[in-house]
């Protein structure tokens, strides 16, 4: 997963993975969205990650309330939160099927 340095990245990445630095939490949010990219054949390297530790002005942004938290944008443009560490691989396996495969 790449860090998110540049404020146009967001508009790029169709993953943003919203974490608070190295909270237990998070780690396992960063494990889990990449095994799961991982198993759909998807590159855990195209998913932006946003420590809001070191930018918060960011949750303000995209309306973050809490971390870790996972947005994705699907094709349309369209907007979707996933809260939580993503440890439901069902859950968060349905939240990406609106991804293109190569887009993941």
């Amino acid at each position: 997963m790449t860090a998110a340095n540049r404020e146009d990245i967001d508009h790029g990445g169709r993953l943003l993975l919203f974490v608070t630095g190295e909270a237990p939490r998070s780690r396992r949010a960063r494990t889990n969205l990449r095994n799961v990219l991982k198993a759909r054949g998807g590159d855990p390297d195209q998913v932006v990650e946003i420590d809001l530790l070191r930018q918060p002005e960011r949750a303000i942004r995209h309306r973050m309330f809490a971390t870790p938290a996972l947005l994705r944008t699907d094709a349309a443009g369209t907007e979707s939160v996933l809260y939580g560490d993503l440890s439901d691989s069902v859950r968060l396996h349905r939240f990406l099927d609106d991804l293109p495969d190569e887009e993941t």
